[in-house]
């Protein structure tokens, strides 16, 4: 039986209790505050996200981020090789962070261990549902081929899809060059973007957070029944709202509602909202 383990960063978003009931790996990314850096954590560790969140608007300073240094990578590979065979590591799309580099050379500094990097083209639960399904492969004594496979399916089947309060906190991040250049006529409008195979897209704007919600619902609901859906947000208020317009689209159990990274966060700004979708395969 193969014996394979799969490590992921932390802006997966995976739920700490399915990390650990999967036995996944989480290496964390890290967020400077003024002049405190914090590893990111589930919201009950740490920094919790909701006051992170409730902070972020008045903060005198943006918030950066960063991944951590390639030994943690290394460091967490070594302590799975006496409990496997070969290692996964899926992480956040290369297009959007170093995060790739630094695994790969974390790769490096072990040599008793089959290790493979994959970029997931993704973010948040988009990243984070090829982890879970990966590790759900791996529990059931998959090869490493399979399930590299497996991921490799899913990759264009996943959706990540946001409605942003404002652009201001991902124009001021400088991550996204379209961004810039639309801010002065988007600042006042709810923009909709969507993350695809390792792209950020403005697929809409809307002038009402309402209005922007609506659109998000007829975007998902569109891609018709769902292998796996999670509600994203930092820290909206119409959270249940659409979790509620969205959950007959896919299995109960297959629906998570997540508060979103405070490295993704510290980008996106409070009350974002928005979904990780799997479509059907």
């Amino acid at each position: 039986m193969s014996r394979v383990r799969i490590v992921t960063d932390s802006t997966s978003d995976v739920p700490p209790d399915v990390a650990e009931r999967l036995r996944v790996t989480v290496v964390p990314a890290y967020v400077q505050i003024a002049d405190h850096s914090y590893r990111d954590a589930s919201s009950s560790e740490g920094l919790g996200r909701d006051e992170f969140y409730a902070r972020l608007p008045t903060m005198p300073s943006m918030p950066t981020t960063a991944v951590p240094p390639a030994h943690e990578f290394t460091v967490a590979y070594r302590s799975l090789a006496d409990d496997a065979d070969a290692v996964i590591a899926i992480v956040i799309s290369a297009n959007l962070s170093g995060m790739y580099n630094v695994a790969r050379l974390g790769a490096q500094g072990v040599d008793d261990l089959k290790i493979h990097v994959v970029d997931s083209g993704q973010l948040s639960m988009g990243l984070g549902w090829m982890v879970v399904a990966a590790a759900e492969a791996a529990a059931k004594g998959r090869s490493v081929q399979e399930i590299l496979a497996l991921v490799k399916d899913m990759r264009p089947r996943v959706h990540v899809y946001a409605m942003l309060d404002t652009l201001e906190y991902l124009r001021r991040s400088g991550r996204v060059n379209w961004a810039r250049a639309k801010a002065a006529q988007l600042l006042r409008i709810k923009p909709i973007l969507q993350v695809l195979m390792g792209h950020v897209r403005d697929i809409g704007r809307t002038r009402t957070r309402r209005r922007a919600i609506e659109r998000l619902v007829e975007i998902v609901r569109a891609q018709g029944p769902l292998e796996r859906l999670a509600i994203l947000h930092t820290c909206s208020p119409d959270v249940e709202d659409l979790r509620s317009r969205l959950v007959d689209l896919c299995p109960a159990e297959q629906i998570f509602t997540v508060v979103v990274t405070t490295i993704i966060g510290a980008h996106i700004g409070p009350r974002g909202l928005g979904v990780a979708a799997v479509t059907a395969g």
